[in-house]
């Protein structure tokens, strides 16, 4: 487990490298429990309007880097 931290995860639908469709949710327990056994939350309750900017922001560059057609599924970390 990471202490401090929380975990995002991002799904959507990519197509020809762009985001067509997306969701981000929030882990409630501690960063590092699989994302099956995890309890998630829809909307986020306690990610700032930061947080999932930089979560947009960084999906979009990872689809778009890997021209990205299909279902996408990414986690990210946030510590502090």
């Amino acid at each position: 487990f990471i202490e401090g931290a929380v975990e995002i995860e991002f799904d959507g639908v990519g197509k020809d490298g762009e985001i067509i469709a997306a969701a981000i949710h929030e882990h409630i327990e501690n960063a590092g429990v699989h994302s099956g056994d995890a309890t998630l939350v829809l909307p986020p309750q306690d990610l700032t309007a930061y947080q999932k900017q930089r979560v947009r922001d960084a999906a979009q560059k990872i689809v778009k880097r890997l021209n990205i057609t299909g279902p996408v599924n990414i986690q990210f970390v946030a510590k502090g």
